[in-house]
């Protein structure tokens, strides 16, 4: 564990994260969601994280547990593998709406410094950073928390919706592509195009093989409605989907996201994720859905905000990312 101490909270002891903690840590997101508003996580998609960060979560992660088990708070710093321009780590944290006010600090703290170590080990010259994702533009607390820590809000992202009862237009691909349906081997195509699409786009770093199978593994993965497209035997673009039925009760409706979309540098301008775009949406509507959702980077080199008005898309509503330069630390 990181070498910084953390306050008492109640009756709970601190210790490190585990898989079998899932449940624990899905029932505290939710106490925190009816606050800070978002989306419900599942103890399916927690345990999901261990699968991704589970490795050095005993070092990385800490929570604070009540003899029963019930869960307060906890914090961790999640670190991919090695970056090509930045090594970048995550801070999450989630606390408990009762016991707020007292402890926020000192837990960004300690995810801090357990990031910073973790990234010390890469120690190539190549710049780090801390980040926190996913911070609604309404969650004035967490805003001014992260400022106090030295944190700069660097990027806004926008949810934006499609209602399906509207006209969705077809717009077919170019002669000469072809849109292959999900499986094992377009999946591991996929991962090329995004990474090669999403190269010169802010933040991004290449997403290692095992991290992508269990981006696409989970139980409200959609590959019905995903593929990847073709020129001969390149990849030259892909779709990916999910549903999240848990959440059609606090949204108001069914929805399925449009969760990752790429085009190569080489292919934009071809019209290719508009025609992805429309297969999804079609797709959706015949599965019984009553919108569609995505999320942009409000500058997203690609132009790709015009591409989903154009295609119906509204802004809802839009989140920040905040970003530390930090120094690795051993």
């Amino acid at each position: 564990m990181s070498g910084l101490e953390l306050p008492g909270l109640a009756d709970g002891v601190w210790r490190p994260l585990v898989v079998d903690d899932a449940d624990a840590m899905s029932t505290l997101q939710q106490r925190c969601f009816a606050v800070d508003g978002g989306y419900r996580i599942t103890s399916g998609e927690m345990r999901e994280e261990f699968d991704r960060f589970g490795e050095h979560a005993p070092a990385c992660s800490i929570g604070a547990f009540t003899p029963d088990g019930r869960l307060l708070a906890f914090g961790w710093a999640q670190v991919p593998e090695r970056g090509v321009t930045e090594h970048r780590g995550f801070v999450w944290m989630e606390i408990d709406p009762e016991y707020r006010g007292t402890i926020e600090d000192a837990l960004l703290d300690w995810v801090e410094h357990a990031g910073s170590r973790r990234l010390a080990l890469f120690d190539d010259g190549v710049p780090t950073a801390m980040y926190r994702y996913e911070v609604y533009d309404w969650m004035a607390d967490t805003i001014a928390l992260m400022e106090r820590h030295g944190y700069e809000a660097v990027r806004y992202f926008t949810e934006n919706v499609r209602d399906l009862s509207l006209p969705i237009d077809e717009r077919p691909l170019a002669e000469g592509l072809v849109a292959t349906p999900w499986s094992e081997q377009t999946e591991a195509d996929a991962l090329v195009v995004h990474n090669a699409a999403f190269a010169d786009h802010w933040g991004s770093q290449p997403i290692e093989v095992d991290a992508w199978k269990s981006y696409n593994a989970g139980e409200f993965f959609e590959p019905d409605t995903s593929w990847v497209v073709y020129e001969g035997a390149t990849p030259v673009a892909y779709v990916k989907s999910g549903t999240y039925p848990h959440d059609f009760e606090d949204r108001g409706r069914s929805e399925s996201w449009i969760e990752g979309i790429g085009t190569v540098r080489d292919h934009r301008g071809r019209g290719i994720a508009s025609a992805l775009i429309t297969m999804a949406l079609q797709g959706y509507r015949d599965g019984g859905m009553e919108y569609a959702c995505l999320a942009v980077d409000s500058e997203s080199p690609t132009g790709a905000n015009r591409i989903y008005e154009r295609l119906g898309f509204v802004p809802e509503k839009r989140t920040m990312a905040f970003r530390k330069a930090i120094e690795p630390v051993s």
